[in-house]
């Protein structure tokens, strides 16, 4: 077997591959033998019949396709071997230019891997200084932990805003129930909006014992299309009426909430958590300023199917994220007044720049020899199974390939990162 490589105009890599006669027939007899049992012929058992005889009833190629990408991925892959500049992203075109009685001549185009040009990727002037922790921080940070202890207490008298009722509700369309529109013993808050059009609004004023109708009217885009636009009835009771008690802030909110028996031991905690927080985000703007910088100085023409794949990986991530939360990308899309394609579309830059940043970061690790040490592995895993109260070796026992790549490849970017952090200040 003979090959040429050739760069091509649109940056993919050509191989023309000859495959002499005497191969090319022994590809095509390896194609009959584990293919013939699949044609039928008169007067012979399945696969009893020769190759001649299919050959002449179902025509000379029939088992050529299966020759042909079996004579190619034999030889391709030494041809990687040889030829490390070949980095394929894809896999290859294929087409047939020859075949006569000295063999077969079969033409592959193949995308590949863009040329990176890095611009500068150390000694950038990058300055993030975490956020100083404040006093009114700290009281910000109180207040939200008293909103979470939040205590309900039932109420005399009418339902008003703020309030949570306790309802039974069972809503209906032109007469008939619908599925989904009934619940018993439901906590709702007056003033969410949780609920459709002012539904709640409708509740103000009512006691405990209370019944009403409750008219309201479906959003047009409402993601149940059986609803979308219709007027509805609810037909709703008041169980209870509650109101809202915020616990005080002092001792003993913060005994109740924390290890700590003093507010002011545990403002000082919060102060150092905060701390802790504001560091970490520096570390992240810090690595992302870092990460602008050296794709705004770089240099590549991203492949048209590298997008696509991209594209096509947040759009799945977006859509495993609805389907969580009991919607389908669908439902968002005219939730939010778009087509899915449109959505998609919004989302080719942030795309982009996450080929980009990917291509460059594979630059750098290559450049600056940066690797994954089995010393490295073993730290990691130190560390987490301390948390976990489990023994390392128990956890490398039950670690399958997957989870070890995981680890290494984290490891890898903490350690790229690390070296980005160091060498960009």
């Amino acid at each position: 077997m003979k090959y040429e490589v050739k760069k091509l105009e649109n940056k993919n890599i050509q191989i023309t591959m000859d495959i002499d006669h005497e191969e090319w027939e022994s590809l095509v007899d390896n194609s009959y033998n584990k293919n013939k049992g699949k044609y039928k012929l008169e007067g012979f058992r399945a696969g009893k019949a020769p190759r001649k005889m299919i050959e002449k009833a179902y025509g000379t190629e029939v088992f050529f396709e299966d020759a042909i990408s079996e004579g190619f991925n034999k030889h391709y892959m030494e041809i990687l071997d040889k030829e490390p500049q070949i980095d394929p992203i894809d896999s290859p075109e294929l087409r047939v230019t020859k075949l006569d009685a000295t063999g077969i001549t079969i033409v592959a185009e193949i995308p590949v891997k863009p040329e990176v040009k890095l611009g500068k990727y150390t000694g950038l002037k990058v300055n993030v200084q975490p956020k100083e922790i404040t006093d009114a921080d700290v009281e910000e940070e109180l207040k939200r932990v008293q909103i979470q202890n939040t205590r309900l207490v039932d109420k005399d008298g009418e339902v008003a805003s703020g309030d949570v009722a306790n309802i039974d509700f069972k809503g209906s369309v032109n007469g008939e129930y619908f599925e989904g529109g009934s619940a018993e013993g439901f906590d709702l808050e007056i003033g969410s909006h949780s609920f459709i059009d002012n539904f709640e609004d409708q509740l103000i004023g009512l006691k405990a014992g209370d019944t009403k109708d409750v008219l309201v009217k479906f959003p047009e885009n409402y993601q149940a299309e059986n609803l979308a636009g219709k007027d509805a009835k609810f037909e709703c009771k008041v169980n209870a009426v509650k109101t809202k008690v915020l616990p005080e802030i002092n001792d003993e909110l913060a005994s109740n909430v924390s290890e700590f028996e003093t507010l002011a031991e545990y403002k000082e905690h919060i102060k150092e958590h905060l701390a802790e927080h504001a560091k970490e985000d520096a570390k992240i703007k810090t690595e992302n300023e870092i990460l602008d910088k050296i794709i705004n100085g770089m240099t590549v023409e991203i492949p048209e199917i590298m997008l696509t794949r991209e594209l096509d990986a947040m759009m799945q991530d977006m859509e495993y994220r609805l389907m969580y939360q009991g919607a389908t990308l669908e439902q968002y899309a005219s939730y939010v007044g778009k087509t899915v394609e449109q959505i998609r579309e919004e989302r080719k830059a942030e795309a982009v720049k996450s080929v980009k940043i990917r291509l460059a970061l594979q630059v750098i690790l290559k450049n600056e020899k940066i690797e994954v040490l089995e010393k490295d592995v073993d730290e990691y895993i130190e560390n987490i199974t301390k948390r976990m109260n489990k023994s390392a070796e128990e956890y490398k026992k039950s670690m399958t390939d997957e989870r070890l790549n995981y680890i290494k490849n984290e490891i890898l970017m903490n350690k790229l990162l690390e070296f980005l952090v160091e060498n960009n200040k």
